[in-house]
């Protein structure tokens, strides 16, 4: 009995051996195989009798690339990270159907690509008024600054820093939410920043003291940041290049009016109380919670790829979706765990904080562009916190400058004129920008250069220092209303062209880098925002209105030449100054 048993326990440790050397065997012929055509691939690419292979396409255009070849031949080769292929990595279920995945992609009802005009559009206005809330946000408590100092005994400076904070937490959240919709998607960066936005906006209303409501306005700018830094992005997701000019520029309308009817809106606020400001948006923001939650879908094709191959793998943990059903509204999260590695979040973390900063110092183009962008944005906010002064009454104003001395209920309307300068902006981009480009490359026979967005650019650039003059000066002579409001007007389309247009060229100029330029750009506008402000009070005081906007105007002059630098050799400087990541 025993020597039976050593023998059937000898022969089965015997066979387990043999097939281990099997196994063994097999996986080394697999990497001998996926070598061999990895070579084999190398020397046809290296091969003068081939074409020359296509320039490299956008991240963004992923949608409307068929699969490779290469990745249907052999599915179990290695692809470049670069090829945006979901190959075997260990974020992935399966290789081969996550090519097959990919491979229906293009067609798939899935790809905001091939969504209605009518969905992409719905969409594209409720991320504008996302924007609207959250740029709203910033400057709704400005007219209250005096109250506030009052109620908790601090001075000029440190009520300035109510918005100040705010807009400082909006250049720390991109490095936050925009890995986290590289890695996740937007869907989830929308939902789950919106919702703490509205938690910490209503906690400001209830703030005893002046830290507690500046630290509680930075994390409100911080989760506010979401709409204005991925809505250029989410609109990029669902159009392609020469069609992007139209909805970019009606979801720009959002953020860029959102400071100024959120400072209109907190003047008659103000009448209840400095708090109800924040009420207010607390019950406006949580609305707009509720919309979002309906409308928004998934509209990044990596973070759509990786659901659909979840899903397909595993059937039975697709949730069905009812718009009557509020359970149905929250996204479906069980795909995250499996489908991105800690490893993974590491490096994209990494690269999100390291990039932007290497890129904005190390490549004039960028730096230059980043610059004239945060400039802007500065003047913006330098605009909505010195406008009572000019306009308003004490506590308003100051008894040392000129001022027309409206009550707290007309001078909101002091604002309309740089919002209607704002609103005017947006048509002409709407209907002009995708215009130009299409004109310029059919000119010039190619497929569209970033250079060509900047048509827009220089013309505003052109015309802010004019309306900075004619505010300045007509405010100095002290003329009637009428002339520094025309003033304001012109101000406002100068602001928001090149704003606009700015954004557009760097994401086009620095692909596949464009999330790392708009990050730079945004944290870059974010300081200048939040220091401008600051000295704007005394700088009109010591200057005057006029010298002190024509100040200003100077500096705005500086930017002038540089889209018609990059007209002449845009090309020749983004090769030579080409960032590498």
């Amino acid at each position: 009995m025993s020597n039976t048993y050593d023998l059937e326990l000898g022969q089965i440790l015997d066979q387990a051996r043999k097939d281990e050397l099997q196994l063994q065997s097999q996986s080394d012929d697999s990497r001998e195989n996926a070598q061999e055509y990895r070579a084999r691939s190398q020397n046809k690419s290296e091969s003068p009798a081939e074409p020359e292979p296509e320039p490299e396409r956008p991240v963004e255009d992923i949608t409307l690339q068929p699969p490779s070849s290469s990745s249907c031949e052999d599915p179990n080769a290695t692809g470049n990270e670069n090829d945006n292929d979901l190959g075997q990595t260990p974020t992935s279920l399966s290789t081969v159907e996550a090519r097959r995945v990919k491979s229906l992609f293009p067609t798939s009802p899935s790809n905001p690509r091939n969504w209605s005009e009518k969905r992409k559009m719905t969409l594209t206005i409720a991320l504008a008024l996302t924007g609207f809330i959250a740029t709203a946000g910033s400057s709704i408590g400005i007219p209250g600054i005096h109250s506030v100092r009052d109620e908790f005994n601090v001075g000029f400076r440190v009520g300035v820093l109510i918005p100040g904070a705010y807009v400082l937490g909006q250049g720390l959240g991109p490095f936050i939410f925009a890995p986290f919709s590289e890695l996740y998607g937007r869907q989830p960066s929308y939902i789950f920043a919106e919702a703490l936005y509205c938690v910490f906006f209503l906690a400001t209303g209830f703030s005893n003291n002046i830290t507690t409501l500046i630290i509680l306005r930075f994390f409100c700018g911080m989760f506010g940041s979401v709409a204005p830094s991925l809505g250029v992005a989410t609109c990029a997701d669902m159009y392609v290049p020469e069609e992007r000019g139209k909805p970019i520029s009606i979801y720009a309308l959002g953020p860029l009016s959102g400071p100024i009817f959120g400072n209109m809106l907190g003047y008659w606020l103000l009448h209840l109380g400095w708090r109800w400001a924040y009420y207010f948006l607390t019950i406006l923001s949580t609305l707009n919670f509720v919309l979002l939650s309906v409308v928004m879908k998934e509209t990044y094709a990596p973070a759509i790829q990786k659901i659909l191959t979840f899903h397909s793998t595993r059937p039975s943990t697709k949730k069905s979706y009812n718009h009557f059903n509020p359970l149905g509204w929250i996204p479906d999260l069980s795909w995250m765990r499996s489908m991105v590695s800690p490893s993974e979040m590491l490096t994209v973390y990494t690269r999100a904080f390291s990039r932007p900063p290497r890129l904005l110092f190390s490549n004039p183009v960028a730096f230059a562009f980043s610059m004239y962008y945060a400039y802007l944005y500065g003047i913006i906010y330098l605009f909505l916190t010195t406008l009572p002064l000019l306009f308003g009454r004490p506590p308003f104003s100051q008894s040392d400058l000129f001022s027309y001395q409206w009550t707290q209920n007309v001078l909101p309307l002091a604002y309309l004129a740089i919002g209607l300068g704002f609103f005017s902006t947006v048509i002409i981009a709407a209907n002009y920008q995708d215009k130009i480009y299409k004109y310029l490359s059919l000119k010039n026979g190619d497929k569209g250069q970033p250079e060509y967005r900047l048509v827009l650019t220089q013309i505003g650039m052109i015309l802010l220092p004019i309306g900075l003059f004619i505010y300045g000066w007509t405010a100095d002579s002290q003329t009637h209303w009428i002339a520094p409001i025309i003033g304001q007007y012109i101000i406002g389309v100068g602001l928001v062209l090149p704003f606009n247009t700015i954004q557009n060229f760097l994401v086009d100029a620095f692909h596949p880098y464009s999330a790392a330029a708009i990050a730079g750009a945004t944290a870059s506008r974010s300081i200048v925002a939040c220091i401008l402000p600051l000295f704007a009070t005394e700088m009109f005081v010591n200057l005057g209105w006029g010298w002190g906007n024509t100040l200003l105007a100077c500096v705005a002059i500086l930017g002038i030449p540089c889209p018609f630098i990059m007209f002449l050799c845009g090309k020749r400087l983004r090769e030579r100054y080409a960032f590498h990541g």
